[in-house]
């Protein structure tokens, strides 16, 4: 990312960018901010579409943060990349370790809105008596990591012989939900 590129992307001369930003990491932490809002809109609004069912929500959810992943995947790289900061380690700073809220929920700088929505899914799938989970942290840092490593690994082994996405993803995320099936009607 250059800064001639976000200028032309927002309309602006280059050295206009200055009077907005301070410096080139405030810039990228910027464009990764406005990325991870994309991303928690992209998980809300499949959310929406999946009704009141907690299960079908949480299913949405991670289906369509793996569908934002492998959509834009230039963009998806650039939320947990090491290289959103150009060799200059200013970034670490808005980087602390992550915090626990009074609801024991994870309190980041940015990027913590998408991860909420799955915990708070995942609790939800639990006060309704649909999941078996213990502990819903543990278990939606597990379907995160299975998330993150579906479009980590799906983007850069094109040729490898994927199932399809949605149901890979609900047949991964129902187990480490704990779902449990329900009995037919």
């Amino acid at each position: 990312m250059t800064l001639r590129a976000v200028a032309r992307e927002i309309g602006i001369a280059a050295p206009s960018i200055y009077a907005h930003f301070p410096d080139r990491a405030a810039i990228m932490l910027a464009a990764v901010a406005r990325v991870f809002d994309e991303l928690t809109q992209a998980i809300l609004q499949e959310r929406a579409a999946a009704g009141d069912d907690p299960v079908e929500s949480l299913v949405a959810g991670c289906e369509g943060y793996v569908a934002f992943g492998l959509r834009r995947p230039a963009h998806y790289r650039v939320l947990f990349s090491e290289q959103r900061q150009g060799g200059d380690d200013s970034w670490r700073d808005y980087c602390k370790p992550v915090a626990f809220g009074p609801n024991g929920s994870p309190v980041l700088e940015f990027g913590a809105e998408s991860f909420a929505l799955l915990v708070d899914a995942l609790a939800a799938c639990i006060a309704a008596g649909r999941s078996a989970s213990t502990d819903a942290m543990a278990d939606s840092t597990a379907i995160w990591v299975a998330l993150h490593g579906t479009v980590s690994l799906k983007s850069s082994a094109p040729g490898f012989p994927w199932p399809e996405a949605d149901d890979f993803v609900r047949q991964f995320v129902l187990r480490l939900a704990r779902i449990a099936p329900q009995p037919p009607a």
